[in-house]
């Protein structure tokens, strides 16, 4: 029997390893993280947009190198693709959490804008700092492999803090009434005879007249 050996036969054998362990490595991941989002929240549809919002980040971060004209390991693929996935994760879910209690007490435009105001001063610090982490690496390893991992790494916390800011606040808004159905003990604030009621906080929510007449009466 022969053997082949050389630079492009390792390359060969370590593409084709990589891709098989690739679906394994992220389907359990995906599952796993689904599967405790399932756990904290106690609904259906909320893992799925959180996990949607992160994979579409993920999934932009990696298509980078192709459009760039560059060129991303395998093992920088496979490795990314769920470190990415445990780090930005709890980016959605301190908004979705946030989200889901203002959401029973206002309007959903008014749950998303405190939710913002709520919690950028908790979601800028993790996330500046993973990006220059990353950064710094990419800058300053003289490994091309490490300074690969670097920069994609720091580019795909960049990216999730800019998804779970703007594009999970969307899905929130879009899929609303779904949110409502799926989601065990959770009853949304709606807008029938509804006023705006400046708290003494100084923020601005709405609430039912015939609660606050109710309220009245009872002092």
């Amino acid at each position: 029997d022969g053997h082949i050996l050389g630079e492009s036969v390792v390359n060969y054998d370590m593409k084709t390893t990589i891709e098989k362990d690739n679906a394994i490595v992220n389907g359990l991941a995906i599952v796993s993280v689904g599967l405790v989002l399932l756990i904290s929240f106690r609904s259906l549809s909320l893992p799925l947009l959180l996990l949607l919002t992160i994979e579409t980040s993920i999934w932009i971060n990696l298509s980078m190198p192709y459009f760039s004209g560059t060129s991303l390991t395998y093992i920088g693929y496979l490795v990314i693709s769920t470190i990415q996935l445990g780090a930005t994760v709890d980016y959605g879910i301190l908004y979705t959490q946030h989200y889901i209690d203002n959401r029973q007490l206002m309007h959903k435009k008014d749950a998303i804008y405190e939710s913002f105001m709520e919690t950028i001063a908790g979601l800028l610090p993790p996330a500046m700092i993973l990006i220059t982490a990353g950064y710094l690496l990419y800058f300053i390893s003289s490994l091309s492999i490490v300074s690969e991992l670097g920069l994609v790494l720091g580019r795909g916390a960049l990216i999730s803090f800019l998804l779970v800011i703007f594009f999970l606040p969307g899905l929130l808004n879009s899929f609303d009434l779904l949110v409502e159905k799926t989601t065990m003990h959770v009853k949304f604030f709606k807008q029938e005879g509804e006023q705006e009621i400046k708290e003494e906080t100084g923020v601005i929510n709405k609430q039912k007249i015939s609660r606050r007449k109710y309220e009245k009466k009872k002092i």
